[in-house]
């Protein structure tokens, strides 16, 4: 095993646990904020607390540094699985600097999370970014639809989180996490035609393929950002996090087959992507059936 092979296992695993722990700097930032405050110009006083603000840098910034780095190392199908050993960062942040009760069932829920997405990494689920995609009129059509989609899930979840008393965590957790699976499907046609702009080759076709990956990648990592702080306002990061995960990890696999059309590496990566799949919707029932009762009780 390579040096350069062995440092870009170790940025993945880093880029994990400075996202875990930006989130419980970002939870611990909101939990005190007074309840009666929480409705009235939340993000207001977020955008004030010094706490709040290095979380959400070590997530958006940090993190994403090391995540970049490790897949130009070591490709991106290890990266997911490598860095989802950050949750082991979130149980012990969870309960130690928040305070939070982590039952049992709760930790199986979140090792089945990381299994899942571990899988789903092992899967070896690799597309190489071309923006001759987007002259297939086909294309267009597939990741227009698949984007489709997800907004109306992302609308769908996020309005039934917000209407229903029960599974209200489970719902703004799948909210909080569909926008960034929608930023993910267009972030690697972005990161190729901003490279051609700087590079001064861009014409018009790459101007308006940038223009248009730019609208799907910025605003909904915004509003993702927000309303991963709205579920965080009631519900324990614990829970929240591994659920966000959920869409992030899964709808790839979407994009991998039905919007680039890519053949099956190898009969390993059916097994590994079914037994992720099973993993983490599992995980999702563990902790938002948890949660479920907990808001009963309330």
């Amino acid at each position: 095993m390579s040096n350069i092979y062995v440092v870009g296992v170790i940025f993945a695993i880093f880029g994990g646990i400075i996202n875990m722990s930006g989130q419980i700097l970002q939870k611990k930032a909101i939990n005190e904020i007074p309840k009666e405050k929480r409705n009235t110009k939340f993000m207001r006083i977020l955008l004030k607390s010094p706490i709040w603000i290095t979380g959400i840098t070590m997530v958006m910034v940090g993190s994403a540094i090391f995540y970049i780095i490790a897949q130009a190392i070591i490709g991106g199908a290890l990266v997911p699985g490598l860095g989802a050993s950050g949750m082991i960062v979130l149980v012990i942040g969870a309960t130690k600097i928040i305070g939070e009760k982590i039952e049992p069932s709760e930790l199986v829920g979140i090792f089945l999370c990381m299994l899942g997405i571990l899988l789903i990494g092992l899967s070896e689920l690799s597309i190489k970014g071309d923006l001759n995609y987007f002259t297939d009129l086909s294309f267009n059509l597939r990741i227009g639809l698949l984007t489709a989609i997800l907004m109306v899930l992302w609308t769908f979840f996020r309005i039934a989180g917000k209407k229903r008393i029960q599974k209200k965590a489970l719902y703004l957790a799948l909210a909080a996490g569909i926008p960034f699976a929608i930023g993910n499907l267009w972030l690697q046609p972005f990161i190729v035609a901003i490279a051609s702009l700087f590079s001064g080759s861009a014409g018009i076709f790459e101007i308006v393929v940038f223009l248009t990956c730019s609208i799907f990648v910025s605003f909904p990592n915004i509003l993702g950002i927000k309303h991963l702080q709205d579920a965080f306002k009631n519900f324990n990061v614990s829970k929240i996090s591994p659920i966000q995960a959920i869409p992030i990890q899964v709808i790839p696999i979407f994009i991998y087959f039905f919007v680039y059309f890519k053949p099956v590496p190898s009969i390993f990566s059916i097994i590994y992507i079914i037994g992720g799949i099973v993993s983490i919707i599992i995980c999702g029932f563990l902790l938002s059936k948890k949660q479920e009762v907990m808001e009963s009780i309330k």
